[in-house]
């Protein structure tokens, strides 16, 4: 089914507002302050919702609901723990950063242990941004895929060509300012989809928080679950397991993925850039709590497990998927289409393509300005003028927009990777590929931070060994032929870590130096 006249003109206005809003504020680039760092005048609020709009990508819009749906509302234990990683990143990273005056987080490794450390930790970064900026591609794929009605392949291009376009015309500021708009559209979306979901129930609320409750599962157990205290290091969504691992995951990606970080030293100071940080963990706990509570009014919509279940066996049949559970992931975008009013249907279209350019943009622009000041400035043209560095920005962010597409095209193919089956689909394989490559750079940044030890070449072995054993956890049953791993994918975050800080320590190192670039 494709879209009205009236839903297919507002997505048509959304794009042309978005062209419109980054080709405005982000003339008259001079520079690569400028182009990646807005000249450090972006207000902190600004920032912040850039940030929340960045995190909140079609994995969050897609995935959330599906987890819900499922009758598990225990993602809120690991919203908490990012609420908290963030608290940490604004009080102890972000004054570090500011007081090197660094371009990206990775400057501060140069000034603070060598370049070694600079040069690991920013291939890494291309590595991990690569990895998690292509699945949240390919999910967004997912939902223009079934709501348009348009191919993968032309899903992955659209939204690639239209994000990449606003980056390169006007770098960060553009970024933001779009995000700031993309973030009340994926909220609006969220809401608009909530309504229609209470109005088609039609049920006051005492009533269907009582029919939630009382669901149970085959085994009589009690369906919805919105926390776990429960300790056992094999079930990722326990409270102790989820949140922990999540705090741990969240100040590795606040704290060490440009991506994230990029936005907060876009603001005049420290205080500014903390505030930045702060405000996005205020917005994080309402809108997850937003996303789950749409996916279990569409469960009580669906009709229960049994229509779920039904509907998506249909929906895979009719995309061309042979597991019946790969259905789950489409089911938010199906109903989108199917049940909800012209207009509405319009808003919510528009705030799923929001959620996946939000994402995306803020990725090509943060994997051009680190190539830029970690390799093609100090290695590949050193000396030139700001003119040829802002050009090769430009020429960067088109490249790397052409690789995450590549990755999402591979995703797409790989029919195994992100299944429903596994829980939430494309939201777990999101989450997954983070966990491999920052928390052991968070390691190495704690030690930076606050302490007087490390070196530049203990700083490599650390990451290596980290990586190393992270990447056993992660496939410990192929490796071993054991029918289940030691602990939780969650817990890959601690363990990355904790093992890079404690390697990374036993150097001693020198003492971290006064101004960064």
């Amino acid at each position: 089914m494709r879209l009205g006249t009236l839903d297919g003109l507002i997505v048509l206005g959304y794009l042309v507002t978005v062209a419109l809003i980054g080709f405005l504020v982000g003339r008259r680039q001079t520079g690569t302050e400028s182009y990646f760092l807005g000249s450090r005048r972006i207000a902190w609020w600004l920032a912040g919702l850039s940030i929340i709009a960045t995190e909140t990508s079609a994995i969050t819009f897609i995935g959330a609901p599906i987890q819900s749906l499922r009758g598990d509302w225990r993602y809120l234990q690991l919203a908490l723990g990012a609420v908290l990683g963030r608290i940490v990143v604004a009080k102890l990273l972000i004054p570090a950063y500011y007081r090197g005056r660094v371009y990206t987080v990775y400057g501060y490794l140069e000034d603070r242990f060598g370049p070694r450390s600079k040069n690991s930790a920013a291939l890494l970064f291309f590595v991990g941004r690569c990895l998690g900026s292509g699945v949240r591609l390919y999910a967004a794929a997912i939902a223009l895929h079934v709501v348009v009605a348009v191919s993968f392949p032309t899903a992955i291009l659209l939204v690639a060509l239209v994000a990449v376009a606003y980056t390169v015309m006007g770098g960060i500021r553009s970024v933001i300012y779009t995000d700031a708009l993309q973030g009340m559209l994926l909220l609006g979306g969220g809401l608009a989809a909530l309504v229609c979901l209470l109005a088609e129930i039609d049920l006051d609320l005492g009533t269907l928080i009582d029919r939630l409750g009382a669901a149970t599962t085959a085994s009589g157990t009690a369906k919805l679950r919105v926390f776990d205290f429960g300790f056992d290091l094999g079930n990722g969504m326990s409270f102790v397991t989820g949140a922990i691992g999540s705090a741990f995951l969240t100040m590795a990606m606040m704290g060490t993925d440009q991506d994230m970080m990029q936005r907060a030293l876009t603001c005049k100071d420290e205080r500014s850039g903390a505030r930045s940080m702060l405000f996005s963990a205020f917005l994080v706990l309402p809108i997850v709590a937003l996303f789950l509570a749409v996916g279990s009014l569409l469960w009580l919509a669906l009709g229960g497990d049994a229509g779920a279940a039904e509907l998506a066996a249909t929906i895979a049949g009719q995309a061309g998927e042979t597991d019946p559970a790969k259905g789950f992931d489409y089911l938010f975008p199906w109903y989108v289409v199917q049940a909800m009013p012209v207009g509405i249907k319009g808003l919510v279209v528009a705030g799923i393509c929001a959620a996946a350019m939000s994402s995306l943009d803020s990725a090509i622009s943060a994997l051009s300005s680190t190539a830029v000041t970690t390799l093609w400035q100090p290695y590949v043209q050193p000396g030139r003028d700001e003119g040829h560095y802002l050009r090769v920005s430009r020429w960067l962010s088109l490249f790397f927009a052409l690789i995450l597409a590549a990755i999402a095209f591979l995703v797409w193919g790989s029919r195994s990777v992100g299944s429903a089956k596994e829980g939430f689909g494309v939201l777990v394989l999101g989450l997954k590929v983070l966990t491999w490559i920052f928390p052991p750079l968070l390691g190495i940044f704690l030690v930076g931070v606050m302490t007087r030890r490390g070196s530049d070449r203990g700083n490599l072995l650390a990451l290596l060994v980290a990586i190393a054993v992270v990447m056993v956890l992660e496939f410990w049953t192929r490796i071993f032929g054991s029918p289940e791993a030691p602990m939780a994918w969650t817990l890959n975050s601690v363990v990355g870590t904790v093992v890079a800080a404690t390697v990374a320590a036993v150097f001693a190192g020198p003492q971290p130096e006064g101004e960064g670039h």
